[in-house]
């Protein structure tokens, strides 16, 4: 039982890892674009037609370019962390969404991985 929580807790830094990378690197890359002049414009002519600011296409692109990436780069997440095999429809799905979340979903996880850590520590001393 001590070797599956050690090799979860492994697989679960591992994953942190991979997922602070590939998340800012998709972040800061989407950044590039959102952030010119170029954009600018093509929001101005969405929020004209639209007959507001209602539509709102970077979440949209961003979920679907991290969903993109998760099943091209078979990036797992879950699986990972489960001890599983790669390749499940709707965790590479759950996966390309977590990394469309971008440092926010970093920040987030990592306070409550740390809630789980610190539940599981104080668990093990009673």
């Amino acid at each position: 039982m001590i070797e599956i929580a050690a090799n979860y807790w492994e697989n679960l830094i591992g994953v942190l890892v991979a997922f602070a990378l590939l998340a800012l690197t998709i972040e800061r890359s989407l950044y590039q674009i959102f952030d010119s002049k170029f954009w600018r414009v093509i929001e101005e002519k969405l929020d004209e037609q639209a007959g507001g600011d209602y539509l709102d296409l970077k979440p949209w692109i961003s979920v679907a370019i991290s969903v993109t990436i998760a099943f091209r780069l078979q990036v797992d997440f879950i699986a990972v962390v489960l001890g599983r095999k790669h390749g499940d429809f709707l965790s590479m799905v759950l996966t390309g969404l977590f990394l469309a979340g971008g440092s926010t979903g970093i920040y987030k996880f990592l306070k409550r991985a740390r809630k789980i850590k610190d539940a599981a520590a104080t668990a093990a001393i009673k």
